[in-house]
């Protein structure tokens, strides 16, 4: 039997953020893995947020495998059967080198490096290993069970970051088995040369693009998104959306590849990916979790970060989730490390962990996050409706068109048809009142 000061069960980013902190400051740490090695496991899109990461490692965009390029545009669009309506947002002028902490990235290659780093610190990472149960004594967590020879290890604090289905989180008693809202999402990366990708989307050196399809043809007017991602000599393209919704197609034979190689094959998205070679292919559910699943965060012994914590955040407007995680391992660190000093690991120690998680930017927009789609859930127009109105209308606005009366159709005749559209077939009233359920989320 083994004995750290802390125990870590999961490698992902807000798990190696921790064992780092912890382990630079002289803590005895271990961190298992269930994966062959930290990331192999792990899906995102593909955009990181650098914020946490910049403090604990100023020079991270200088390391070969940590990230990919610099997000200097943002593009939202949305698709009809063969039509494209964007805006597009391009800011060149943001300083090196971390430009707006935006970054494109591959989780294999960040995660790994990331807990690199975390075992430079000290700390030990076990990969390969399943962690079944947490051990008790007179209801204090003072360990784990992992499923190897000489599983058996003990530490003052365990944290839980075995992502949104933590067992770990369940067996302490910090939540039920509950019926959770779940994103399917799939995610194919291609190779490109590199010079083919900076042509082809308008980029110098590293600078990257970020695209994300909001429902309509990209997810076949289901509630889901699309996205597109540049990074070195690949691209990132997939798509996420809650399984309830694809249940609930007339088709439901359609499988997720499906979706993912019609998205594809749209008009406006097939020459973006022209030339491309597959490289690999992922498939992942996302629980999403909401604050009140989790009523606590810590109990005698052990706390909740990252995706076990709920912070998941599938809302395609940022699908911004890692660098919450990594605050959250930033600010356990920040708990446990004053709880060795006093020597209290029960839950009443290890509270300000919680507490100023919550005060946090990532728990405020979570919380924000989940009110939008769940607004966004009760105006399914958005998804399976506007994209093919809105395309419609901007084609009659933008039409030159001839008349047999006449050489040319009118512009104030065109205005007019599209107002005409509008009218008929999306509605003054329930198009207001639509948009005011989805004002009132960002409230």
């Amino acid at each position: 039997m083994e004995q750290f000061d802390v125990a870590i069960v999961g490698a992902g980013p807000g798990a190696s953020v921790a064992a780092y902190i912890l382990a630079q400051a002289g803590l005895s740490v271990v961190m298992f893995e269930r994966g062959d090695a930290p990331g192999s496991k792990a899906m995102f899109g593909g955009v990181l947020y650098t914020t946490v990461l910049q403090r604990l490692f100023p020079d991270f965009h200088q390391e070969e495998l940590c990230v990919e390029r610099a997000v200097i545009e943002k593009r939202f669009s949305l698709l009809a059967k063969a039509d494209e309506i964007s805006v597009s947002f391009r800011y060149a002028d943001y300083p090196p080198p971390y430009y707006n902490h935006s970054f494109t990235a591959l989780r294999a290659r960040f995660d790994r490096w990331l807990a690199g780093k975390a075992e430079e610190a000290g700390a030990v990472l076990i990969t390969s290993t399943v962690v079944d149960e947490v051990l008790k004594k007179d209801d204090q967590i003072i360990g784990v069970r992992a499923r190897r020879e000489g599983g058996e290890v003990h530490a003052n604090v365990v944290i839980a970051a075995d992502g949104a289905n933590s067992l770990l989180a369940q067996q302490a008693g910090l939540r039920e088995e509950l019926p959770l809202s779940v994103v399917l999402g799939v995610k194919e990366i291609v190779s490109l040369p590199r010079e083919v990708i900076e042509d082809r989307f308008n980029l110098e050196g590293d600078q990257g693009t970020a695209i994300e399809y909001l429902g309509g043809e990209a997810v076949q007017g289901i509630m889901g998104a699309g996205f597109i991602y540049t990074n070195k000599d690949t691209i990132s393209v997939g798509l996420g959306c809650p399984l309830h919704a694809l249940k609930a197609r007339k088709n439901t034979d359609v499988q997720p590849r499906d979706l993912l190689n019609a998205f594809k094959l749209h008009p406006c998205v097939r020459p973006l990916l022209r030339g491309t070679k597959p490289e690999e292919y992922s498939a992942h559910l996302i629980p999403e979790l909401s604050p009140e699943h989790l009523p606590s965060l810590v109990t005698d012994g052990l706390l909740v970060i990252g995706g076990a914590a709920g912070i998941v955040n599938a809302n395609p407007l940022f699908h911004e989730g890692t660098n919450m995680t990594m605050a959250s391992g930033l600010l356990a660190a920040g708990a446990i490390i004053q709880a060795h000093k006093d020597g209290d690991f029960s839950a009443r120690g290890l509270k300000p962990y919680e507490e100023r998680l919550k005060q946090s930017f990532a728990w405020k927009d979570l919380q924000r996050s989940q009110k939008l789609t769940r607004a966004a859930e009760e105006v399914p127009e958005i998804f399976s409706k506007y994209p093919y109105d809105f395309a419609a209308i901007t084609k009659k606005l933008f039409a030159v068109a001839a008349d047999d009366a006449d050489l040319q159709v009118s512009k104030r005749q065109l205005e007019l048809d599209a107002l005409d559209h509008f009218l008929s077939e999306v509605g003054v009233m329930s198009f207001v009142q639509n948009m005011t359920k989805l004002g009132k989320a960002f409230l």
